[in-house]
C-alpha cells in the first residue's frame, strides 16, 4: 500500500512538474519569442507573395546592373512614339541578367514594351528587320509606328577580355543599357549626327574602337577628301582630322575655315610633327591655340603612368566635354603628346578653353632621339595644354573646334582601357547640340580595377613592403614586452 500511494504521488509530481514547465516564467519567455517568430515569418512569406505578384524587384548589386541611369530614363520618359524591344533566345535559355534590364525600359515608359521571341518557333521573325545572321541573347529594338529598327547582336552587349590561361574569353561586363539605350534614339530620331573624316594627308587610320563608338553614338560616318571638293558638304555636324602627317593646301584650309564660320564643328587630334606642318598650323592659330615643338615630359611623378613620364595623366578640367570623365572617375591618357599653348592675342569673338592641362613640371623635350628623359638644356619649360576647345561666336553663329595633341589620344587601346572613350563621347555630344547623342557606360561584373600613377605606386610599395612589416614587428614586440612584465 506504501508502495502504491508512493507511486501516485511520484505521478502526481511528474504531472505538476509538467504543469509548471507550461505556466513558468521561461515557458512564457519561450512561447514569445516563438510566437513573434512565427508572427515575422509569416509577415515576411505575405510581402515576399505581394511583391513577387506586383513584379517589384530590388537591385543590390554594388554597380546597379539591373538600374538605369537617369539619362536613360529621361529619354525614355519623353518617348512618345510605341516600341517594342524583342529579345531574340530559345525557351529556357534566356540570359536572365538581359531580360531583366530590358524590362526596365517598360517600368520606365507605357510606350515602350518587352517580348521574347524564340527563333525556333519563329524562325522568319527576324528577317524582317535584318539580313544578319542573329545569335542567342540579342535584341531587336522596333519602332512600331515608323518601322525604323536597330538589331543588338550578343557580342556587342556583352565585353569581353581573353583569358590567356584558358585560351577563351571571358564576359567581364555589360553594355546592354548603352547598347539598347542607343538603339532606342536611332529608331526614335532620324535627325542624328553626321561625321566627315578627312583624308589624303597621311591621317592616322581609324580604328574599329572609334568605329564602334560612333555606332554606339548614332553618329553617321564618312570619308572627305576636301582638296577635290568645292566646300564641307551642308550635312556635316562635325569634321574630324585625325593627325595629318602632310600639309594642307592653302585652299583646303580656307574650305575648312568657311565651314567654320558657318556654325561647323571641327575634332583634331595631332602629334609632335604638327609644328612643321605649314598651312595646317595657319588654321590652328587662326582658332587661338599654338603648338610646341618637342615631346612633352611631365615632371610630376603623380601625372603620368609609371616609368613612363611621356605617357601623361594629364588634369582634367571642369567643362561639358570632360563631365563624363570626371563623373566615371577614370584617367584620360595621353601617350607621347606635343604641348599646346593659347595665344597672347586673340580676336574678341574667340574664347579658348582649357580641357586637359599638365602640371608646372611639365617640358617639351626638345632632343626627341635623346638617351634621357631628363630635362636638359634648351627643353622648354611648362605648364601646357594637352586639350583645348575654342569657340568662335560672330554674328549670332558659333563654331567649335577641339584640339588633342596626342596621337595616340584616340586610339583602340585608350579609347577601351581608359577614360579617353567617355573624352571622346563628350566632346560628339557637345559639338552635336539638339542632336546629342546618349552615351551610358559600360557596367563591369568583375571587381573595380585600380589605374596608379608612378607616385602612388611607390607609396604603396612602401607601405607594403616598409610600413606594414615594420608595423606589425612594433606591434610584436610590444606584446612580448607587456606579457613578460606581468
Amino acid at each position: 500500500m506504501n508502495d502504491f500511494n508512493m507511486n501516485e504521488n511520484r505521478k502526481k509530481n511528474f504531472i505538476g512538474s509538467i504543469k509548471d514547465s507550461f505556466s513558468g516564467r521561461k515557458f512564457r519567455s519561450g512561447a514569445y519569442v516563438t510566437a513573434t517568430s512565427a508572427v515575422v515569418i509569416a509577415i515576411v512569406i505575405i510581402i515576399n507573395m505581394i511583391v513577387t505578384q506586383m513584379g517589384l524587384q530590388v537591385d543590390l548589386t554594388s554597380r546597379k546592373l539591373y538600374t538605369l541611369s537617369d539619362e536613360t530614363k529621361d529619354y525614355v520618359k519623353n518617348i512618345k512614339e510605341d516600341i517594342t524591344i524583342y529579345l531574340l533566345a530559345e525557351t529556357g535559355n534566356e540570359n536572365t541578367d538581359f531580360q531583366r534590364i530590358a524590362k526596365e525600359y517598360e517600368k520606365q515608359s507605357g510606350h515602350i514594351h518587352f517580348v521574347h521571341k524564340d527563333p525556333i518557333l519563329y524562325p522568319k521573325f527576324a528577317s524582317e528587320y535584318t539580313d544578319k545572321e542573329i545569335s542567342q541573347n540579342s535584341f531587336i529594338v522596333v519602332n512600331d509606328e515608323t518601322g525604323r529598327s536597330k538589331y543588338l547582336d550578343y557580342s556587342d552587349l556583352v565585353v569581353t577580355e581573353f583569358d590567356y590561361n584558358t585560351y577563351q574569353p571571358n564576359v567581364t561586363g555589360y553594355e546592354v543599357e548603352g547598347e539598347m539605350t542607343s538603339a532606342i534614339q536611332f529608331v526614335t530620331n532620324p535627325d542624328l549626327p553626321k561625321m566627315y573624316v578627312i583624308e589624303g594627308h597621311g591621317e592616322q587610320e581609324i580604328g574599329e574602337a572609334f568605329k564602334s563608338s560612333m555606332d554606339r553614338l548614332n553618329v553617321q560616318m564618312d570619308t572627305l577628301e576636301i582638296l577635290k571638293t568645292e566646300s564641307v558638304p551642308e550635312d556635316c555636324d562635325i569634321l574630324f582630322i585625325n593627325t595629318p602627317t602632310k600639309d594642307f593646301s592653302e585652299e583646303e584650309v580656307d574650305r575648312i575655315k568657311d565651314y567654320m564660320m558657318a556654325g561647323g564643328n571641327a575634332i583634331i587630334t595631332l602629334d609632335y610633327t604638327s609644328e612643321e606642318l605649314k598651312n595646317f598650323k595657319s588654321l590652328l592659330d587662326y582658332y587661338g591655340m599654338e603648338v610646341t615643338d618637342g615631346i612633352l615630359i611631365e615632371g610630376d611623378s603623380n601625372m603620368h603612368l609609371p616609368n613612363y613620364p611621356n605617357f601623361l595623366v594629364p588634369e582634367v578640367v571642369k567643362h561639358d566635354i570632360t563631365d563624363q570623365v570626371i563623373d566615371n572617375k577614370v584617367y584620360a591618357i595621353s601617350p607621347v603628346a606635343s604641348g599646346l599653348t593659347i595665344s597672347d592675342t586673340t580676336r574678341s569673338s574667340l574664347t579658348v578653353s582649357p580641357l586637359l592641362q599638365t602640371s608646372d613640371t611639365a617640358y617639351a623635350k626638345q632632343n626627341i632621339y635623346a638617351e634621357t628623359m631628363s630635362k636638359e638644356k634648351g627643353d622648354i619649360e611648362g605648364p601646357f595644354y594637352i586639350g583645348l576647345l575654342a569657340s568662335d561666336t560672330y554674328n549670332g553663329v558659333t563654331s567649335n573646334m577641339a584640339v588633342f595633341s596626342a596621337k595616340m589620344m584616340f586610339d583602340e587601346s585608350m579609347i577601351q582601357g581608359y577614360g579617353n572613350g567617355n573624352l571622346l563621347s563628350g566632346t560628339i555630344g557637345y559639338m552635336s547640340g539638339d542632336k546629342s547623342p546618349i552615351s551610358i557606360a559600360s557596367k563591369s561584373i568583375l571587381a573595380d580595377r585600380i589605374y596608379v600613377t608612378q607616385q602612388q605606386g611607390i607609396l604603396w610599395g612602401a607601405l607594403v613592403i616598409l610600413v606594414l612589416p615594420v608595423f606589425i614587428l612594433v606591434t610584436g614586440i610590444a606584446v612580448n614586452l607587456k606579457r613578460r612584465k606581468r
